[in-house]
């Protein structure tokens, strides 16, 4: 598929997840993409690997599971907010994609915040907070789908970082930037997505790699220090330690990450890393 495609799909994904209680029919997606809906379907089929209403019902699934496990929601709220018309059908689609009902799996030990608990207590995470308004930016972004490694990341950042060197994109004002999409405990491992990001002041030219922005505005930002492999429990802890303690209300647009130290030159216990996450 070629890049403008490519592109145009990008818009159409991000739309969804930021609009799932809106309008997500074939009409409304295809002039997101300035793409003909006689032909639409067939050609986001082809870029996805599944068909849109497939995609547009797991990542509902997935949005109300991710809020049963990190917000006090009720499963009625969770419901309209991910774009069902009743919290029956919310029930009953939930109960076919994880055989469990939404208060099954919110009371699940697997799916508490018990197991994450004991997992901090053995890593020991060092983490700060502090509040930052920050303005809009645009990042060129190297998506990823499927599980990763950390042999898969360090080639899907290599491939990126050598792309932009050699177009001299990379300068002392260049954030590092990595998108989580989904979440490892929800989401299948064939469908989990991470975007590889650096911040642009212009647009490059020809780029095979789609641009995006990362949206301006106030995000409590997280500083941890210690091995990246870490992460998903470290999300874990904010979540749980600080997010729902303290009751605090997340706009609908994703969080990102920003590596402040190289990875190839740092040790993995003194890497540092910001979480963003948009309050």
């Amino acid at each position: 598929m070629n890049k403008y495609y490519k592109e145009q799909f990008n818009k159409v994904l991000e739309y969804i997840h930021l609009n799932l209680d809106g309008q997500l029919d074939i009409k409304t997606l295809s002039k997101i993409a300035y793409i003909s809906e006689y032909h639409f379907h067939r050609l986001i089929k082809s870029f996805l690997d599944e068909a849109l209403g497939t995609y547009i019902k797991r990542i509902r699934i997935e949005s109300g599971a991710k809020l049963l496990k990190y917000s006090d929601n009720s499963i009625t709220d969770i419901a309209y907010k991910i774009g069902y018309e009743s919290p029956t059908s919310f029930n009953k689609s939930f109960k076919k994609h994880f055989n469990v009902s939404p208060t099954q799996f919110r009371q699940n030990p697997l799916n508490s915040f018990d197991s994450v608990k004991q997992k901090q207590e053995k890593t020991n995470f060092d983490i700060t907070v502090n509040k930052k308004k920050i303005d809009s930016f645009k990042i060129i972004c190297h998506p990823s789908k499927g599980i990763l490694n950390s042999n898969s990341i360090e080639l899907l950042w290599k491939d990126l970082i050598m792309y932009a060197s050699q177009n001299q994109i990379i300068n002392n004002k260049t954030k590092f930037v990595g998108i989580h999409w989904d979440d490892p405990s929800i989401t299948n491992n064939d469908n989990i997505r991470y975007d590889a990001c650096l911040s642009i002041e212009n647009k490059p030219e020809n780029s095979p790699f789609p641009i995006k922005q990362i949206l301006g505005g106030k995000y409590l930002c997280f500083t941890y220090k210690g091995d990246d492999k870490y992460l998903g429990d470290v999300y874990d802890q904010i979540f749980r330690d600080y997010i729902i303690e303290k009751d605090i209300k997340l706009r609908n647009q994703p969080l990102f990450e920003q590596f402040l130290t190289q990875r190839e030159t740092t040790q993995p216990a003194e890497r540092i890393t910001e979480i963003y996450i948009p309050v």
